[in-house]
């Protein structure tokens, strides 16, 4: 292995040490998970998904193949009495590992037709950009599928066009099928040139319904089996998002949103090397273009966020590191491409300083993870005792999972919508906090049997300063009280 491919496993595995903890968006693969790991498959009334079945069902594909992966060292990590959240970062290390791998033999494949440079620049690009690693190890089904679709892309360039198409229909059909927006323009061009027959056997359409037809007889009697009924969890989820169009509950954006905020915050600098590179190899712009048309029409779709196009980080980051490696291999041509080539390592810096930023912010960014933490530690000694403890909904969605449950004899709650009163017998409170002042909240509605044991700060905002003297112009982070630990008066242990 070169070091710059050691250097991607690191950094992958730095952000799981950095952000250990999970959001409502990773609640279901992270439960789901752990309750394959802690439970039998026979025992569905201990699975959380039974309990909190969520808006639409997800299938249990991914949280299977991640349990199968970590299994061998959880066992061992329950014989040695390791603490549950060290099994949450194996968890996340065994995916991102998987999807690390899949990056790599990504980066090979553009070796195999671009060079050795481009290749190395692609994976120092990648490494210095925060948001495509640090979604790498997530449990989201867009990290699941994320591994498929780099797949996809190295058999592309591998000219493996047929294998191509059954990796495309296993991950729209198993874990996101939106993805048909961005597999579709890119086979069609390959359709259209005869380098991908349409019809026939081995053609595109009969390799698709196959792969289909076999996935879905994989999937729904699992996925059947695990929610109690019979159902395809993705074609409820498109059902969901695009025929009912209710995705937009969770929040919209403008249409342009993905061009203007989420790609520039996920390349970086490495955006204005991205026109450049299109410039320096005619081949460039065809591989954009699918990605490109991707974005644009899951434009239409009102809700967004970063996560739904990180797919396309790794292409695009491919035109900065064509244009990088081609300055690279002239340096000594003339004292203008040494420059340019001072350049393209200054840019890498500066990815790498605004990536410490986010990742400092991402570490403060789990309040809920962090109180639960603190409370058992600092309560450690009650560890075999019947302690109950109430987590509220804030605190459940910023990091509270079963994992985080270190002490297997304390009672957890996360019943929604309790009023102060109904909280009375609970021994620890967790509480937290969407935007309004926590402590105030606190003291005037939870103080009659409860009192403040400890407050946890977490990120707020972070602002853009200036100052007259060096540096002139650096940002600032802001903390809030986000989370809070409240005892009960009458504690009995």
């Amino acid at each position: 292995m070169e070091t710059s491919e050691w250097i991607v496993i690191i950094v992958s595995l730095i952000h799981v040490l950095c952000a250990p903890g999970t959001k409502v968006e990773e609640s279901f693969n992270t439960q789901a998970t752990h309750d394959l790991l802690f439970h039998m498959p026979t025992n569905l009334s201990n699975y959380d998904h039974t309990q909190f079945p969520g808006v639409v069902p997800r299938t249990f594909i991914g949280p299977i193949v991640l349990a199968i992966f970590s299994s061998p060292m959880s066992i061992m990590f329950r014989f040695w009495a390791i603490p549950k959240p060290f099994q949450l970062m194996l968890i996340r290390t065994t995916l991102g590992l998987i999807n690390t791998v899949s990056v790599l033999y990504f980066a090979r494949s553009v070796q195999w037709g671009f060079g050795r440079e481009t290749a190395m620049f692609l994976r120092y690009i990648l490494c210095s950009q925060f948001h495509f690693f640090f979604y790498l190890s997530r449990p989201l089904p867009n990290s699941f599928a994320l591994c498929l679709v780099m797949i996809v892309f190295q058999r592309i360039f591998e000219e493996r066009y047929r294998s191509a198409v059954r990796y495309a229909t296993a991950c729209v059909i198993l874990f996101r099928c939106e993805l048909v927006l961005l597999f579709g323009p890119l086979f069609l061009g390959y359709l259209v040139l005869g380098k991908l027959k349409t019809f026939g056997f081995d053609g595109a359409i009969a390799i698709g319904v196959r792969i289909a037809a076999a996935c879905l007889a994989f999937s729904i009697p699992i996925d059947s089996y695990f929610w109690g009924r019979p159902v395809w969890p993705e074609g409820e989820v498109m059902f969901f998002n695009v025929i009912e169009n209710r995705s937009h509950e969770y929040g919209t954006h403008p249409y342009f949103w993905y061009f203007y905020s989420a790609l520039p915050r996920c390349l970086l600098t490495s955006v204005f090397l991205v026109p450049l590179g299109c410039l320096s190899d005619y081949r460039v712009p065809k591989i954009l273009v699918p990605s490109a048309c991707f974005i644009f029409l899951y434009s239409f779709l009102p809700h967004k966020e970063l996560r739904f196009i990180i797919y396309t980080i790794p292409i695009f980051s491919l035109a900065a590191a064509v244009f990088c490696a081609r300055i690279y291999v002239n340096r000594r041509k003339s004292f203008v491409r040494k420059l340019l080539n001072y350049g393209i390592i200054l840019h890498l810096i500066v990815n790498v300083a605004c990536t410490s930023l986010f990742l400092l912010i991402a570490s403060k960014n789990y309040p809920g993870y962090d109180a639960l933490t603190f409370l058992q530690h600092h309560h450690r000694f009650d560890a075999r005792k019947p302690v109950t403890v109430y987590v509220d909904n804030a605190c459940a969605q910023t990091g509270v999972s079963r994992f985080a449950y270190l002490h297997d004899a304390w009672i957890f709650n996360k019943t929604e919508n309790l009023k102060p009163e109904d909280l009375q017998h609970f021994d620890f409170l967790t509480l937290g906090t969407y935007g309004s002042n926590l402590r105030e909240e606190v003291e005037t509605k939870f103080m009659k049997y409860h009192r403040p044991l400890f407050f946890v700060n977490a990120f707020h905002e972070y602002k853009i300063k200036t100052s007259k003297s060096f540096p002139w112009v650096y940002p600032t982070i802001v903390y809030k009280e986000k989370a809070a630990i409240l005892k009960n008066k009458n504690y009995r242990f």
